[in-house]
């Protein structure tokens, strides 16, 4: 397995949580003093812990995605780990974060780190309220719509080879991963595109047909996003 990874990406998001969640702390220190020492100006009081809140859920965002560990590209990695140097993992170097070369063809990984009870019914997703979420404690991301979210990143990266490599036609297919072992995934099945917990992305690529993609094909590919990654 071949992993190629931008850390001067990681290290920039890094950078805006650990900075975000210190100038929210200070934010709202700054009210607190400005409570006790100046009572009269409560309004600048109302101000920080406004500020200081939001600053302070921007920087529980980016924490959890690019400091707390396991970081979910770091669940990713995990998960892909044993697989030969036939596949290739492409994190924050290509239109889509996470593309993934292998025998089997190309394919785009949509991380999902929600927790709980989830489920994918005619498309549709939904997941069990959760009030910490809810009152803006969690920093966990609502669900949304993972399956337009896949595909918006294919449609990128399939644009990106037209354009870039016009003479080599070739199908991306998205797929979502989540990555929390808290994530309860049931009545999937309604979903469009497949849907795997992390555990069971190792065993699911092994198990897909290996003519989905030429050697040749592939070394060509390979070598394109090599000039990507340099």
């Amino acid at each position: 397995m071949k992993i190629f990874r931008n850390e001067r990406h990681v290290k920039f998001y890094a950078r805006i949580g650990q900075w975000s969640s210190l100038a929210g702390m200070a934010v709202l220190g700054a009210g607190l003093v400005v409570s006790f020492t100046r009572p009269q100006f409560i309004w600048v009081s109302f101000v920080c812990l406004l500020a200081g809140f939001f600053l302070s859920q921007i920087g529980l965002y980016f924490m959890k995605r690019w400091v707390k560990k396991p970081r979910p590209y770091e669940v990713l990695e995990k998960a892909l780990k044993g697989l030969d140097d036939r596949f290739e993992l492409y994190s924050f170097y290509l239109p889509a974060p996470h593309v993934l070369l292998s025998p089997a063809g190309l394919f785009v990984l949509r991380l999902q780190s929600q927790e709980g009870q989830i489920t994918c019914q005619a498309g549709q997703w939904h997941e069990k309220f959760n009030i910490a979420r809810f009152l803006g404690f969690s920093a966990q991301e609502s669900i949304g719509d993972p399956t337009q979210s896949a595909q918006t990143e294919a449609q990128k990266m399939a644009e990106f080879l037209a354009n870039h490599l016009p003479g080599e036609p070739v199908e991306v297919q998205p797929l979502i991963v989540f990555t929390s072992d808290k994530a309860e995934l049931s009545a999937i099945s309604g979903c469009p595109i497949q849907v795997l917990p992390y555990k069971k992305l190792k065993a699911y690529l092994r198990g897909l047909s290996k003519a989905g993609i030429s050697t040749q094909q592939r070394k060509r590919l390979a070598e394109f996003f090599a000039t990507q990654v340099a």
